[in-house]
């Protein structure tokens, strides 16, 4: 039976409730927004905050930091609920509530990307979103990143260029803009033509689960930036928690919250 141990981060600034004011609020595709919020300390890709989308709700949700640049938090996500619903309301100059930043930097600060390496970038739906700051991060060691991005069709489609990210390829399940197919299918098409070192991927879990099928390469690393339901932010809750394999027989659990997003490809167990 696994042990639990709760601590208390040592860093505490970021479990207080800040309120930011809205700089943008903006619809840039079907059922999708952009929005922009005043942040002066320093973040990182794969982190993510907690904000407070209905007021007087007892639960904060989770949204990934699409990019921080000029004390700015750039937040893309998808209207999917009342409270996304609500959050795509407000307007500048409007305040918003939350909590974080949250999330694992270390590992992949500690992933040793080399100027030579390959690397793809596979987003599929509002998954994109964790996935324009990491571009940008990589691309600090290496040109070779290539990003591969599917939605349903062509309604849901972000234009990515406008995130100045290069090496682009679309795709739509119904072939109504670039690749007809998943994005899955997209970046298999290519992987013998471009040769990855590495390759990241966000998106569903189901497609997260065919990945496993799909991506299986000796000579390639892989890892994917869980999205999930989550309560607290830095672990304690257990609310996250995800199967990882520690050796050929066993797993422990880890929270996607404190121990990831970034988690290796092949280690995770998806119910």
């Amino acid at each position: 039976m696994e042990k639990l141990y709760l601590t208390v981060p040592k860093n505490i600034h970021f479990m207080r409730i800040k309120k930011s004011e809205i700089l943008k609020n903006e619809k840039i595709s079907k059922d999708t927004y952009l929005l922009e919020l005043k942040y002066s300390r320093k973040v990182f890709p794969s982190q993510f905050i907690m904000i407070d989308t209905f007021p007087n709700k007892f639960l904060l949700k989770p949204f990934s930091i699409a990019n921080f640049e000029n004390n700015k938090i750039t937040i893309i996500y998808r209207v999917i609920s009342d409270g996304t619903k609500w959050l795509s309301t407000l307007k500048p100059k409007s305040f918003l509530s939350y909590i974080g930043p949250f999330g694992n930097f270390k590992k992949i600060r500690n992933l040793k990307i080399q100027k030579n390496n390959k690397i793809f970038l596979i987003g599929g739906g509002s998954g994109i979103a964790c996935l324009i700051f990491f571009y940008k991060y990589l691309t600090n060691f290496t040109e070779d990143v290539f990003t591969f991005y599917g939605e349903k069709d062509r309604s849901y489609i972000i234009n990515l260029k406008k995130f100045k990210i290069r090496n682009l390829n679309y795709c739509t399940d119904n072939g109504t803009y670039g690749f007809k197919g998943t994005v899955l299918d997209l970046a298999k098409s290519k992987l013998s033509e471009i040769k990855p070192d590495f390759i990241f991927i966000c998106g569903p879990k189901e497609m997260i689960k065919l990945s496993q099928i799909f991506l299986k390469n000796p000579d390639i690393k892989c890892f994917v930036l869980l999205e999930e339901y989550m309560c607290c932010g830095v672990g304690v809750c257990r609310s996250c928690v995800v199967k990882v394999k520690y050796d050929s027989t066993e797993f422990k659990y880890q929270t996607v919250c404190k121990d990831g997003p970034l988690f290796e490809l092949d280690s995770l167990i998806l119910d």
